[in-house]
């Protein structure tokens, strides 16, 4: 009786609000060759000219983001990428502002990590083997960060300020767990094209998975037309 009398108070005094829970948005996503071009495994400084390729997969290496619906952004962390064998671990991360990212060289070979696009921010520096460097990001934004060296060596990181989001695994399967209900703009980005690939309004609360495909870039579309 003492709790109940409790919560009605509290309820009164609007310390509680209530929100409407839809669950999860979940679904598959699939991209276009056009988007998700190709993954080059080994680097451009080689001996014999000849680069081995393999054909990326058609739905890994995508981020599903919910935005426009209330909620508390990721809390601020510390975060370790290694960088072995030419390639990152993770390729993508998702991040709440004021993290930081600790990218570490593990590999035989010396790498040059910066942000050419915000050169300002995270100037190229090399990392000789067993070498370190450490990267905060305050605001929110999409960034890439790129090795020089090796150019199929990039790493994606998004800092949200919306908690819904989901890392799609290697079937392009995605789920964003306890969604309130409401009108929201679901965004897909591409650790491939190392751009958000994909926008559209969804209304969260409406039964059933989505399969959202995403389309090829109209100048792509127009030239095989």
């Amino acid at each position: 009786m003492i709790r109940k009398a409790i919560l009605a108070i509290l309820l009164a005094a609007g310390v509680f609000t209530s929100t409407a829970w839809a669950g999860a948005v979940k679904g598959t996503v699939a991209l276009p060759e056009a988007v998700r071009g190709r993954r080059f495994f080994g680097s451009w400084r080689i001996e014999n000219g000849v680069v081995p390729v393999a054909p990326a997969s058609a739905k890994g290496d995508s981020v599903v983001v919910l935005e426009g619906l209330k909620g508390t952004a990721p809390s601020a962390k510390s975060v370790v990428i290694e960088v072995g064998n030419l390639e990152a671990s993770p390729r993508v991360i998702v991040l709440g502002p004021g993290s930081t990212v600790e990218f570490k060289n593990v590999d035989r070979a010396t790498h040059e990590l910066g942000m050419p696009d915000q050169a300002s921010m995270m100037p190229q520096e090399r990392l000789p083997p067993g070498t370190s460097r450490k990267q905060k990001f305050g605001v929110t934004g999409a960034y890439v960060v790129r090795c020089a060296e090796y150019p199929s060596l990039m790493v994606s990181v998004l800092v949200l300020d919306s908690p819904f989001f989901s890392v799609a695994d290697e079937r392009g399967v995605f789920s964003i767990l306890s969604v309130p209900e409401g009108k929201a703009t679901l965004k897909v980005w591409s650790t491939q094209a190392a751009r958000f690939v994909h926008e559209q309004p969804i209304d969260v609360g409406k039964p059933g998975d989505l399969a959202i495909k995403v389309a090829a870039p109209t100048a792509v579309r127009e030239a095989a037309e």
